[in-house]
């Protein structure tokens, strides 16, 4: 008989583990483009330490680093675009009283 009938399927490489600061970097990072944007500060810092740690120790997770990197500095961006916003609402209110006084 020369086929062998195996009891067990072959045993699979253990899985590296994943990054728990890339995990806390993704997750900071989706809280900060939907609640406080300023939290995606820490998704950065969080991010590009766990992308230093995962290319010093080997493990899984860089692709979340780098998502919670992006949606860090998107929630960033959605700031910086608030305020000027907000800047040039009140520049423009600024103007017409101004005008409408002038003209009292």
């Amino acid at each position: 008989m020369t086929d062998k009938a195996y009891a067990y399927p072959p045993q699979m490489p253990p899985r590296r583990p994943t990054n728990s600061m890339a995990i806390v970097a993704i997750v900071l990072g989706i809280v900060s483009v939907f609640s406080c944007q300023l939290i995606g500060i820490g998704a950065i810092i969080c991010g590009n330490r766990a992308r230093a740690e995962i290319r010093a120790s080997g493990e899984d997770g860089d692709g979340l680093a780098l998502a919670g990197i992006i949606t860090g500095w998107v929630s960033l961006a959605l700031v910086a675009l608030s305020l000027l916003v907000l800047v040039a609402y009140f520049a423009f209110f600024g103007l017409i009283l101004a005008g409408s006084a002038a003209q009292s």
